[in-house]
């Protein structure tokens, strides 16, 4: 139960409800978001085995994921071929623009090498 918590919430949430505390509403003046969606899935999942589709987005947001980390974004969701990373949320960071843009062209060439493999296999 407390590990699904800590992937759904902020680790300081995450621990209150585990804790069986109540968790007030936060306010934020500015987040900053990214979101993606691969262009083109809609196609590659047709050509693909299912099981293929599966092992790519798996390797796609590992790298996601790693990034996440590096650039101590939260990550919020994934919802098919969607990702979505938060900075400024779970911890105050002045600099959550600069942290989301230095993510974002990460994920691009992550993305890049994860669906050149693929399409080697096409």
């Amino acid at each position: 139960r407390e590990e699904i918590l800590h992937r759904v919430f902020p680790r300081h949430v995450a621990d209150a409800l585990a804790q069986g505390r109540k968790v007030e509403p936060e306010h934020h003046e500015a987040v900053t978001i990214f979101f993606s969606d691969i262009v083109g899935f809609t196609d590659i999942s047709r050509t693909l085995d299912a099981v293929d589709v599966m092992d790519m987005l798996d390797r796609l947001y590992i790298k996601f994921d790693g990034l996440a980390e590096q650039e101590r974004v939260f990550k919020v969701e994934t919802i098919g071929d969607a990702y979505m990373a938060v900075a400024n949320l779970a911890e105050k960071q002045p600099d959550h623009a600069l942290r989301i843009a230095r993510f974002a062209m990460s994920a691009v060439e992550a993305a890049n090498s994860v669906l050149i493999k693929v399409g080697a296999n096409l």
